[in-house]
């Protein structure tokens, strides 16, 4: 197995240790390459490619951020795919969930915009067949 090098901020060394301890991983490559799987399935778009597809789409970012303004503007600068959006508080942090219909290729591009908005800590997604007969 090739070895690689990997820099993170302190913080989340911490929070990856912990969690590898609750959860019983061997060390941290191992939880590692797992989550890397994890990212590489979630991208793995070719099972549903040339399908039109649904997505549910979670970001969480800091209110104070600026964020909030920049999620709007992407949210009416693509009206064509986004057909639901909710936002919720908890404390000072804000949730926005979006859903999102259209290709696969269109729903990529907009998740890679949602992660590239400065503020915004987390973007998670879920994709669906508009047929629901497949799940990636």
């Amino acid at each position: 197995m090739t070895v690689i090098s990997v820099s993170m901020p302190d913080s989340l060394i911490t929070e990856l240790d912990t969690f590898i301890e609750e959860h019983g991983y061997s060390g941290r490559s191992e939880a590692i390459r797992e989550g890397v799987r994890g990212l590489l399935r979630e991208f793995d778009q070719q099972t549903l490619e040339g399908q039109h597809v649904i997505c549910v789409i979670t970001t969480t970012f800091d209110h104070d951020s600026g964020a909030e303004a920049e999620l709007s503007e992407l949210r009416h600068a693509n009206q064509d795919l986004v057909t639901s959006n909710v936002h919720s508080h908890a404390g000072n942090s804000c949730l926005d969930l979006f859903v999102v219909e259209g290709t696969v290729d269109d729903i990529g591009s907009y998740v890679a915009c949602l992660r590239a908005i400065d503020g915004v800590g987390t973007v998670e997604h879920s994709i669906l067949s508009a047929d629901q007969s497949k799940v990636a």
